[in-house]
């Protein structure tokens, strides 16, 4: 029954071509995103729709394919792309599943009906349920208007809506929703069926409760089968329902709940096969809707004429991604959305290219239809499910049939429906009819022309029954371009070149990489695919000049023949024509004499503007396979030169790399100069034919000498290059090895001062110096140390020394270290008879003044740095044994105290 009903829709719903699928071949959806379905199956993407939405959505074109209009529940967009008059306002939701679906108003083309199902998403936002409004395309130059607008059919709905053909004889649509029972609470358990007719819409539903159904989760696409006996439910968290329903008295029956044993068990998205055996669902694992990361989605299939339908199931995909919707289209094939969350889409659809095959043979193919940088979210516009009800008539070369077939030029198809006694059958290309009775079309040679959708009306002999419309997409690929093509090989083979017979590497025949290319001997092969088997390193039968066939294949499939035509050229290698080409071992510290040679820059050189490539034996030369470019690194060996014009060889030359030995030599990294002595001379290694000196200055190196000595007379960076001269056929070759190295200077120490901490029990002494060397210091001129302080230090007068290191020479300083005796002996033997402070005299701290007290505090004598001291008297008189004070005032101002003993 179900090939009456897509009749009825084309019959009387539009006065376009009865044949036509075109209401369903623009679809609008996401952010700014659509695709558009071709005459021959293939889709391409819509950039210019207005429509932004996370979920909902509909659209609609004429049976010709021309766009009507396309909206998200809440504006209408006509065929312009203009918001269409009085288009605003609708009472859908983009965040409700389905928001929108079209349906024309049976028996007159110019009136559409868009029923809106709302959702609430927050506290205040109200749900205005289940509502129609009204389009007259005839209004506004053909644009269209809404005439009237939120027409109440339910006060309370959840978010799905689908409708079907009821027959052709009533020439009415079922537009079905889930509701409550009762018009204010309740769950979800009703389904209520309005009917829309050529009077217009009923709003007295038929209503079909299920009193063990409690649907609180509205979330969730609802479908009908193609051939309407069948409708699915996809309800999230709250379950997945199949029911049957009687198209003539719109009641549903036979609630059957599929329980989904994917991971991912919330059903979103849902679609029936075209042949309506199998029911697809796009369930996900119901994470939060803006989270990001986490989601998870699986693409399942049930077998609806299983004994057992959710033991059926099948889960052909499963990744990281939102929930989605499924859509089946005109081509027979199922589009699925694909979104990272509620928020954020992705610029792609996913396709089941063979939904009426059974597990992985559905061939779900993900991200295969690119939408050119718009974004897919969750939704795709539904369409009256009666559109996709036709027959497969596309015969395959298997027996089986399908509703497209790819072929390439010249191959023939055939369009196949059942031999019904009695009917009459009527074909149609692109809706224009084809002189053809038969239930069999048959195009023997097809060509470009004949790409397009081929539709069939079968009208059978019982008036009563309606006509039987089957539809298929023929796709005809080009043959891939075949010419007429050479190969010019040179004949340098080392036994015989001058026998016209070498080897070919028949794959530098060709020209287009894409494509697969077969070569045969004669036609003979061709036509028995005999191919040769070593097309690299196949050598002609034929001296000189020999005519094969080639066979190409493109990336289709299809395949062309041409011939390829074999030419041979001797080539004689004459010694005296050798080219030679020399570098230097590029590491003569190795055990192995090699070098790398610049081949780009050779061909530069040696042969400009010409088609040449470098190989290493002549059988790679022959081949044309394993060449060499570029730094080509080798010990002393000889390469070879194929040269072409247009891919004919023209000659072949031989080259010689030579390899010369390059210096070895050390040298010091580091030299020291004493800058205040002469200029330094230094020496390089001997053995060598040439000798340079460079200086950095300013960062380029400047030649200072080429003599094997040298006179440094700066400090500096220096580059010291040795080498080796050969004398070649092409002159002097010279091979060099350098060694950088860095004059530093270094000098006598200067003395800047001395700092002195005396006049304690552990006196210390630190020697500043200035200069550009490596210092040691000493108080002794024997025991030197790197540490320029010394501690401990006895009062008096010492001498300092400061070595370099590099034996630039000792500077010296005479110092003073104050300090005082604690006790004296005025006997007159000649040993301590007087008292002084130690460290001072006439040159050093010659101004000091030093006083002496006896306990008491009387002032016993005041001596000077110049005299010898004190002697123990006064007023000549000898002073007893005794304890003396005194305080000295030194000429650098300070000023210190103490106290000694006099003994007798």
């Amino acid at each position: 029954m179900s090939n009456k009903y897509i009749y009825l829709l084309l019959s009387f719903l539009f006065s376009f071509s009865v044949f036509s699928q075109g209401e369903t071949s623009n679809w609008y959806f996401g952010n700014g995103a659509g695709i558009k379905f071709n005459n021959d199956g293939t889709v391409v993407p819509l950039t210019d729709g207005r429509i932004s939405t996370f979920e909902g959505c509909a659209s609609i074109s004429d049976a010709v394919g021309n766009l009507l209009l396309y909206t998200d529940g809440i504006r209408v967009f006509d065929r312009n792309h203009n918001v269409m008059q009085n288009g605003t306002g609708l009472y859908g939701d983009p965040s409700s599943t389905q928001s929108a679906i079209i349906v024309q108003k049976p028996g007159d083309p110019n009136i559409l009906y868009i029923f809106t199902v709302d959702t609430s998403t927050a506290e205040n936002d109200p749900n205005f349920g289940l509502n129609y409004s009204v389009v007259d395309l005839s209004l506004n130059s053909g644009n269209g208007a809404v005439t009237q607008k939120n027409i109440n059919l339910l006060k309370f709905c959840s978010e799905k809506i689908s409708a079907v053909l009821k027959n052709c004889l009533d020439k009415s649509i079922w537009v079905v929703a889930l509701g409550l029972e009762n018009p204010n609470t309740g769950p979800f358990n009703t389904y209520h069926a309005f009917e829309v007719t050529s009077t217009g819409v009923n709003t007295t539903p038929v209503n079909s409760k299920f009193s063990n159904l409690e649907v609180l989760d509205p979330r969730g696409y609802l479908k009908f089968s193609p051939d309407a006996e069948t409708l699915a439910s996809a309800n999230s968290a709250s379950g997945l329902y199949l029911y049957d329903f009687d198209v003539n008295t719109g009641i549903l029956s036979n609630q059957n709940r599929i329980l989904v044993s994917a991971p991912n068990k919330f059903p979103y998205g849902i679609e029936f096969s075209p042949d309506q055996r199998f029911l697809y669902a796009h369930t996900s694992n119901n994470e939060p809707a803006g989270q990001v990361g986490g989601h998870s989605s699986s693409l399942v299939q049930y077998d609806l004429t299983a004994p057992n339908i959710s033991a059926s199931e099948e889960e052909i995909d499963r990744r990281p991604m939102y929930r989605g919707a499924l859509q089946l289209a005109q081509n027979g094939k199922i589009y699925r959305t694909i979104a990272e969350n509620y928020l954020i889409g992705t610029p792609y659809l996913g396709v089941i290219e063979n939904p009426n095959e059974k597990g992985n043979a559905a061939n779900y193919r993900h991200n295969a239809v690119a939408l050119n940088g718009r974004n897919a979210t969750q939704g795709l516009p539904p369409f009256i499910q009666s559109f996709f009800d036709r027959i497969e008539i596309v015969k395959n070369t298997d027996g089986s049939t399908g509703t497209s077939l790819t072929i390439c030029e010249g191959e023939p198809f055939t369009l196949e429906a059942e031999n019904i006694p009695g009917a009459v059958y009527a074909w149609e290309k692109d809706g224009n009819p084809i002189s053809n009775s038969s239930n069999t079309l048959t195009i023997n040679s097809a060509g470009a022309n004949d790409s397009g959708r081929y539709s069939l009306e079968i009208t059978l002999s019982d008036p009563g029954e309606c006509p039987i419309i089957g539809e298929g997409f023929i796709s005809v690929n080009p043959l891939p371009e075949a010419p007429s093509i050479f190969l010019t090989q040179c004949d340098v083979d080392t036994i015989n070149a001058t026998d016209g017979l070498t080897s070919f590497n028949l794959e530098q025949a060709i020209f287009n990489s894409a494509y697969i290319f077969s070569f045969y001997e004669s036609a003979a092969d061709l036509n028995s695919d005999n191919p040769i088997t070593n097309p690299i390193g196949y050598v002609n039968s034929t001296p000189f000049n020999q005519i094969i066939q080639y066979k190409i294949v493109d990336e289709n499939g299809c395949e062309n023949f041409g011939d390829l035509e074999l030419q041979v050229r001797s080539v004689v290698l004459n010694p005296n024509d050798e080219l030679f080409y020399y570098t230097c071992d590029d590491d003569p510290e190795d055990l192995f004499l090699e070098g790398i040679f610049d081949l780009n820059s050779f061909q530069e050189t040696n042969y400009p503007n010409q088609d040449i490539a470098f190989y290493t034996s002549l059988e790679d030369v022959s081949l044309e396979q394993n060449p060499i470019s570029g730094d080509y690194k080798t010990s002393s060996t000889s390469i070879f030169v194929r040269i072409e014009d247009t891919n004919e060889c023209e000659d072949i030359d031989v080259i010689n790399l030579v390899v010369n030995p390059t210096p070895s030599f050390t040298f010091d990294s580091e030299i020291i100069w004493c800058t205040d002595g002469p200029p330094l001379p230094i020496k390089a290694p001997g053995g060598f034919d040439l000798y340079r000196w460079y200086k950095n200055t300013g960062g380029f190196p400047q030649q200072v000498g080429n003599l094997q000595d040298l006179q440094i007379s700066s400090i500096g960076n220096y580059i010291l290059e040795v080498g080796y001269s050969y004398t070649t056929n092409d002159g002097i070759f010279e091979c060099f090895s350098e060694f950088g190295f860095e004059v530093l200077p270094s000098n006598i120490a200067v003395i800047e001062n001395t700092l002195v901490e005396d006049i304690s029990d552990d006196n210390l002494v630190e020697i500043i110096v200035s200069g550009d060397g490596d210092y040691e210091y000493s108080i002794d001129a024997v025991s030197y140390q790197d540490s320029p302080i010394f501690e401990n230090i006895l009062p008096g007068f010492i001498t300092v020394y400061v070595r370099d290191k590099n034996s630039c020479g000792v500077a010296k300083d005479l110092i003073s270290v104050i300090g005082y005796p604690k006790f004296f002996t005025p006997n007159g033997d000649g040993i301590n008879d007087s008292w002084q402070i130690i460290g001072i005299d006439d040159q050093f701290q010659a101004e000091s003044i030093i006083s002496i007290y006896n306990r008491f505090g009387m002032l016993m004598a005041q001596v000077t740095p110049r005299t010898e001291g004190w002697n123990g008297t006064f007023n000549n008189n000898e002073l007893p044994a005794s304890d003396y004070w005194f305080k000295v005032a030194l000429e650098d101002g300070r000023v210190f105290k103490g106290h000694f003993a006099l003994k007798r």
